[in-house]
């Protein structure tokens, strides 16, 4: 029987692709058999990961890098024109972005409107940006599978009692950790993100309905927390307790969603919010 899940020489656009879970699909999508093109702002002589260099140097004629700000349309305009350049037709396009204020991690009261507008335009604005300039030659190919990286906090509201003491900030925005049991001080989850969340599956479930005519899906992926080096142990065990599985996704374990997706396994699935969260939204 043919592998449903082969993805050998497709072609496959990651945004976000030098993020901690963009590395991830990187690599397991090249171990398939693809084809990717990664896409990020940050440069890739400057990745922080020695994954990335263990990549280029395994698959220097499966993996290619550019530097493109995914909130700037003209800039993915030009990502696609190089693809094409370059004899590629796109198989599956991945927005994997994420962008973080620096007040992420303040209280509802103190959120910027300029916080709000990085988080809206870094998590959703370059997910419908990427949609919108390369579906349309899924459309004229009459072939195409998009998948929108959500958040299980597109779904259900955040449980702030889980960032008291954590260090999340110092993780993530390389702030100096405010990690206090005062209530004033303590960090919160910013709204804008299960806002903007949120609306990637909304976004999904539209684009879904107005492409299916011509074979191209859309699918979200909502994964619950993942692990990450740095993370407080209070913190870790805060959410574990929170979640059945009780314990956070290893970096590995979105992976296998990122391949059904992708491959002619789920030819049949358009619209759906894969939910891969040790079933936190169970409780």
């Amino acid at each position: 029987m043919d592998n449903l899940f082969d993805l050998e020489n497709k072609s496959i656009v990651i945004f976000g692709g030098r993020g901690y879970l963009g590395t991830q699909f990187t690599e397991v999508l090249l171990k398939y058999g693809a084809i990717v093109h990664s896409v990020d702002i940050k440069d890739v002589n400057k990745t922080n990961t020695n994954n990335i260099e263990q990549l280029k140097t395994e698959y220097p004629n499966k993996l290619c890098f550019y530097n493109c700000n995914a909130t700037n349309k003209n800039e993915i305009e030009q990502v696609r024109e190089e693809i094409k350049e370059k004899g590629f037709q796109i198989d599956v396009l991945i927005n994997a972005i994420t962008q973080k204020g620096e007040d992420f991690y303040k209280p509802f009261e103190k959120v910027s409107l300029e916080g709000w507008k990085i988080g809206i335009n870094g998590n959703l604005t370059a997910a419908f940006l990427a949609c919108q300039v390369f579906v349309p030659d899924m459309v004229e190919s009459k072939q195409g599978s998009i998948i929108n990286i959500s958040s299980i906090y597109g779904i259900v509201g955040n449980d702030q009692r889980i960032y008291r003491g954590s260090n999340l900030d110092k993780c993530y925005l390389d702030n100096e950790s405010i990690n206090s049991d005062d209530e004033e001080e303590q960090i919160y989850s910013h709204p804008v993100y299960p806002a903007a969340k949120g609306g990637v599956i909304a976004l999904t479930k539209y684009l879904a309905a107005y492409y299916g005519k011509y074979n191209v899906r859309v699918n979200a992926i909502s994964p619950g927390g993942v692990s990450y080096p740095e993370e407080s142990e209070s913190f870790i065990k805060n959410y574990s307790d929170r979640t059945p599985l009780g314990r956070k996704a290893r970096p590995d374990e979105i992976n296998g969603a990122i391949i059904f997706l992708s491959s002619r396994a789920s030819s049949y699935v358009t619209g759906h919010n894969l939910v891969v969260d040790g079933g936190w939204t169970i409780w």
